[in-house]
């Protein structure tokens, strides 16, 4: 009998859900964003960074590498890869690329270079970023796009499981068993979950000091050492159980990393994430805290799925099949809307609170109408053929 493990599955709405929100709230913080709020807050910044932005896309990808494990059970690398490929770059390269980016583009076009010119000159524009694979700082550059706005996930998704994949089989051998035997032994040992804090620390120390800005291969190997993480812990049930013992330490450690980082910030005037430009002991020191809030993050979220949610109902059944349509429309709902709300003469809450109810409606509706029951648009949003009840 398959093995299934429903507090994954639930991990991974609730993580959506929580990006969603993530991205409701940019209209109205005080970075940068292709669409934003006359009026903004810096309460929205600590609240959106302090309660999603250090773990959501770390547990993205450590619950990507865990369905990679059970992918594997049952398939050969080549059918594995195959199955990256429908399920990643289809909707990349269709509903994304002609439908979903190139709104985002315009918002970001008008919001942040003055634009003021047609719609058609934007595509124009848009599809002239287009060019060859090529490496560079960002491996987003092997995997070309326009422009690739949220969709950056299924590019580093795609390449992380491309370039892990003989690590992947090396672990599913006699070999590699042996190693995550080793390593969950150690993790069964008060405190030893944080010892994935040392790969995520080095990491960070010595490749964001190389790779600076967004989205590089800093950030790839950072998510893709998350990835691998997740893609082991199936394999021995050490781990969940390490995850649910530092549950509540983990809580801990995530508040006070969080109020150390907005220490480095506040007080010694030093960003962690922008000022890497020389490799000091306060970089080394930053970049330590960040890996331990993070991970400390992630355990506290997989503490709470083990102990509670590995349970299943017809919720998750619908939820865990909608995650990915969802995530391909969110953002690009997100700012259609907000694009709109963003002008009225209300306040922050009651636009945010708007923003959220009408794009997840708008969501669900065209996930519904237009993508749930129709197989042929299925494939195109990375998702398996429908089954047709059988009558007798």
């Amino acid at each position: 009998m398959k093995e299934r493990r429903y507090d994954i599955d639930w991990l991974r709405v609730l993580a959506i859900l929580a990006i969603w929100l993530f991205h409701c709230a940019r209209f109205f913080d005080t970075e940068g964003w292709h669409v934003k709020n006359a009026e903004q807050s810096f309460i929205v910044d600590v609240l959106r960074a302090g309660l999603i932005w250090m773990w959501v896309m770390e547990l993205f990808f450590l619950l990507s590498g865990v369905g990679s494990w059970y992918a594997l059970k049952s398939r050969t690398g080549g059918q594995y890869l195959l199955e990256r490929v429908k399920r990643l770059l289809v909707p990349l390269y269709t509903v994304g690329l002609f439908i979903l980016i190139p709104p985002q583009f315009y918002f970001e076009l008008v919001t942040n270079e003055g634009y003021i010119g047609t719609f058609s000159e934007v595509i124009r524009r848009y599809f002239g970023k287009f060019g060859w694979f090529r490496f560079s700082h960002t491996p987003l550059t092997l995997v070309p796009f326009p422009w690739a706005g949220h969709l950056w996930f299924l590019q580093y998704l795609f390449l992380i499981s491309l370039v892990t994949l003989p690590l992947l089989l090396y672990l599913r051998s006699e070999r590699g068993q042996r190693r995550i035997e080793i390593l969950g032994r150690w993790c069964d040992r008060r405190g030893g979950i944080f010892l994935f804090v040392i790969p995520l620390a080095v990491v960070l120390i010595f490749l964001r000091w190389l790779f600076r800005g967004e989205k590089t291969w800093a950030d790839f190997f950072y998510y893709a050492v998350f990835f691998v993480i997740g893609y082991i812990m199936p394999a021995d049930k050490r781990f969940t159980e390490s995850t649910k013992r530092h549950g509540w330490v983990c809580l801990a450690l995530w508040i006070v990393g969080f109020s150390g980082i907005g220490l480095f910030i506040s007080v010694l005037g030093y960003n962690p994430y922008l000022d890497s430009r020389s490799f000091s002991l306060i970089f080394v020191l930053a970049q330590i805290v960040i890996s331990i809030t993070s991970w400390s993050a992630v355990v506290f979220m997989l503490s709470l799925g083990a102990k509670y949610l590995n349970f299943k109902n017809k919720i998750l059944a619908y939820a865990n099949e909608a995650v990915l349509p969802f995530y391909i429309f969110h953002q690009t709902i997100i700012l259609c809307v907000g694009w709109f709300v963003v002008r009225w003469n209300i306040g922050i809450l009651p636009k945010f609170l708007i923003i959220s109810v009408v794009s997840f409606f708008l969501i669900i509706t065209l996930y519904e109408l237009f993508v749930r029951h129709l197989n042929i648009v299925r494939f195109f949003f990375g998702m398996r053929p429908k089954k047709r009840d059988c009558k007798t």
